[in-house]
């Protein structure tokens, strides 16, 4: 089994029904360091993104999936996001999906909304 670092619609239960046929469970919660959420919007919704941002954390939930639902859920998050392997603050090694700096989707991500 694989780690998954979730932060958006991927800890959805009603999500991950959808695309993996079951859901996940609860999750653990735990933090990534050195990143941050910005929005990008999408056509009819806006979604949550990782951004590299030194100094800021992100919150979420830490799961198992198997290596083919990391698949299914690359085909998912397309061509904005990539999957990149991070170390959380547990000093769990995951995957998480952040901004892809190759995407024409890009121009669609804004800052999040300063504190």
């Amino acid at each position: 089994m694989e780690k998954l670092f979730t932060y958006g619609t991927l800890s959805d239960p009603a999500t991950q029904q959808k695309l993996l046929g079951r859901t996940l469970g609860e999750g653990a919660p735990d933090t990534l360091r050195g990143y941050r959420l910005a929005k990008l919007t999408g056509i009819h919704e806006v979604y949550s993104i990782l951004q590299p941002h030194p100094g800021s954390t992100v919150e979420g939930k830490l799961f198992e999936v198997s290596a083919a639902e990391l698949e299914r859920l690359d085909a998912y998050e397309g061509d904005a996001y990539q999957r990149v392997s991070v170390r959380l603050v547990s000093k769990t090694r995951a995957w998480a999906y952040m901004e892809n700096p190759k995407s024409s989707f890009r121009i669609h991500i804004e800052p999040p909304e300063p504190s």
